[in-house]
């Protein structure tokens, strides 16, 4: 048998030694499969028609993973896919949801690259709480009911009301370069901005636009009050339409969008307050507002949120409001039963629906859309 000498066990324990500090140094990556399903059976309506459907409301799974480089940094990933259990032709495509890589510092904040919601759209503090169909924050604030009702039809000439579509700014964007701030003193900043990649093609009766969109947003939370603003803006997000090939390039018009929250979370109670304007540029404006709150008893959560969306322009007759009670029954952390009723209510030229299912049948000029929902989340 061949016997370490006494300088050969000091160099094994230096060696072994090293290791462990390298490892201690450099931590494993860390991996975390995630995801929700959240499904309802409902009893719809759009205004005429009455209807039976199971519902999914953005359902998603993910995987993201961080590795710490140094005591400091860490690279970071992010893949988001949406899917729907109840009907495969609405499963979406591999990361259509937020999905990115980037760099994580404690002290000099996160930078990523690829897709995610733009700031404004992830302004909520405690305002959006509502599950199912009638949550007021996307339809409302982010405009997606007043954009269902607008015209189409784009001229040319800039300030005349009522010639010019409308636009929501619920966005998530792709191509995108976004920033987050550590927190300090209990504020979070976020700068976003995304090339002009995706601007559309030129064609002989319409030049291609630049398209590039930038964003912010600054909010304070201190675990009991929060308010945030943020402003978003996207170049010729609303193109003219030009029967012939102009003579010289023709500007589109700039759909801008400032938001506002409020909230506060004191024991069982939570409650919250934002605000909105949109301006496509092209003599369409709304503002908006929305109120909502929640009360814990237990396992068993009440909710309510009120909105509502002016018209685009005087006399457009196209502004509606939104309203849904519901009651959740949370088993715990990770799964909750809900119950929850809402309706649309529209002006004569307001064809808002809802937009938080998949399926919802569109509504006519005038018509209220209403929603009845059971259903469950799951959260992993």
């Amino acid at each position: 048998m061949r016997f370490i000498s006494t300088k050969g066990v000091i160099a094994l324990a230096a060696l072994a030694a090293s290791g462990a500090t390298f490892a201690q140094a450099t931590p494993a990556p860390s991996v975390t499969l995630y995801g929700t399903l959240e499904m309802a059976l409902e009893a719809n309506s759009d205004g005429t028609t009455n209807r039976t459907a199971l519902q999914n409301f953005s359902s998603n799974f993910g995987i993201k993973g961080e590795r710490q480089v140094s005591g400091d940094l860490s690279g970071i990933f992010q893949v988001e896919t949406g899917f729907a259990p109840d009907d495969t032709a609405q499963s979406k495509t591999l990361a259509n949801r937020n999905s990115f890589v980037g760099l994580k510092s404690n002290s000099m904040g996160t930078l990523i690259v690829g897709t995610h919601d733009m700031p404004l759209k992830e302004l909520k503090g405690t305002t959006k709480i509502m599950l199912g169909e009638g949550e007021a924050m996307e339809t409302i604030i982010h405009g997606r009911g007043t954009n269902q009702s607008a015209s189409a039809t784009v001229v040319p000439v800039r300030g005349i009301a009522g010639t010019g579509a409308f636009g929501q700014v619920h966005t998530r964007k792709t191509n995108l370069v976004e920033y987050f701030s550590p927190k300090f003193s209990d504020i979070v900043v976020k700068f976003a901005y995304s090339p002009d990649e995706a601007a559309p093609v030129a064609v002989a009766t319409a030049p291609a636009y630049s398209q590039a969109m930038v964003g912010a947003s600054i909010e304070y939370n201190n675990g009991i009050w929060n308010m945030g603003f943020a402003a978003q803006s996207q170049d010729n997000a609303i193109k003219p339409t030009i029967a012939t090939a102009p003579a010289a390039s023709i500007p589109g018009y700039a759909l801008q969008a400032t938001k506002t929250t409020l909230g506060a979370q004191m024991g069982a109670w939570k409650a919250g307050l934002a605000f909105s304007t949109i301006d496509s540029g092209a003599g369409k404006k709304t503002s908006n507002w929305m109120i909502s709150g929640a009360y814990a008893m237990g396992p068993i959560v009440l909710k309510g949120n009120y909105g509502a969306s002016s018209e685009s322009f005087s006399g457009a007759a196209d502004d509606l409001t939104l309203a849904g009670v519901e009651v959740d029954y949370v088993l715990d952390k990770s799964l909750t039963l809900f119950g929850q009723y809402s309706q649309i209510t529209n002006s004569k030229n307001a064809k808002a629906y809802y937009t938080q299912s998949d399926n919802f049948p569109a509504a006519a000029a005038g018509k209220n859309p209403t929603a009845l929902n059971f259903g469950i989340q799951y959260k992993f």
